[in-house]
């Protein structure tokens, strides 16, 4: 999976107040706004969609770590994938509309 680059834009607190709509705006997709203020921990202004998207793949990673460090239900998934092409052509596996009837 390539690496998707973040863009970091530097801004102050007094900056963002003033040209808030403006840095709303910026704050999309790959790039977001670092709020910086001498009285306060910087924080970030993140695009709602590129966070949710960042959350999933989260959660994604974390279910698949959960599944590997079940050591047994690794073993028997690597052993169920080394016959999953023969199974295909022999047609020995059902189709999503063969099961539930869709």
């Amino acid at each position: 999976m390539p690496k998707a680059s973040i863009a970091v834009k530097r801004v102050t607190a007094t900056n963002l107040r003033d040209r808030l709509k403006t840095y709303l705006k910026e704050a999309t997709a790959n790039r977001v706004i670092l709020v910086e203020n001498r009285r306060q921990p910087s924080k970030y202004l993140v695009d709602k969609e590129f966070l949710d998207s960042l959350m999933h793949e989260r959660e994604s990673m974390l279910a698949t770590l959960e599944i590997l460090a079940d050591r047994e239900l690794t073993d028997r998934l690597l052993t169920l994938s080394k016959t999953i092409d023969d199974d295909v052509v022999a047609g020995r596996l059902l189709r999503t509309t063969d099961v539930f009837d869709a």
